[in-house]
């Protein structure tokens, strides 16, 4: 498994399943900062715009969102396995 299947498998289709779980419960304000941070990554090879995409998901912390359980569930996963893929990045850089 490569880098940018990883992103794929752990964050972007994650990121897309929670977008469309969002907007089916109206939350309009939560699918467009998601979906945003999902059109960000983009191309899941793009070491760049992926590291890019792990820091915005930080933030949706200190915007206000209110989730129910299973969207709270869903986020923390994806935050996680950002956070592990970032220290990664982070890591391999610093060689």
């Amino acid at each position: 498994m490569d880098f940018s299947d990883v992103v794929i498998d752990q964050i972007k289709n994650p990121l897309d399943a929670l977008c469309a779980d969002l907007m089916k419960a109206g939350e309009l304000d939560q699918y467009l900062f998601f979906n945003g941070v999902s059109e960000m990554i983009g191309d899941a090879s793009d070491e760049g715009a992926v590291m890019m995409g792990c820091i915005e998901l930080g933030r949706c912390a200190f915007l206000g969102f209110t989730f129910t359980p299973d969207v709270e569930l869903q986020v923390t996963r994806i935050l996680d396995h950002a956070i592990d893929l970032s220290s990664i990045m982070s890591a391999d850089s610093m060689q």
